[in-house]
């Protein structure tokens, strides 16, 4: 009974650093996945803009044409 109430502050201790940790490595996996403000369609050519950068996978279908392969642009 002494043990396991000695044993809970560390145990929290740990499970906060579990959390942090976890919390920390969600954000780094975000920074692998590129993302750009423009997507330029490989069919037609036309550039779609964003406001803020996005991944590729959110620039289909194009307007122009309905491609679904995009580029980044510079």
């Amino acid at each position: 009974m002494y043990g396991t109430e000695a044993l809970r502050p560390i145990r929290e201790a740990l499970e906060q650093v579990h959390e942090r940790l976890g919390y920390a490595i969600e954000r780094l996996k975000s920074f692998d996945e590129f993302r750009c403000m423009r997507w330029r369609c490989t069919d037609c050519g036309y550039t779609k803009h964003f406001t803020r950068p996005m991944p590729e996978h959110v620039a289909p279908p194009c307007p122009k044409c309905d491609g679904k392969k995009f580029v980044a642009v510079s």
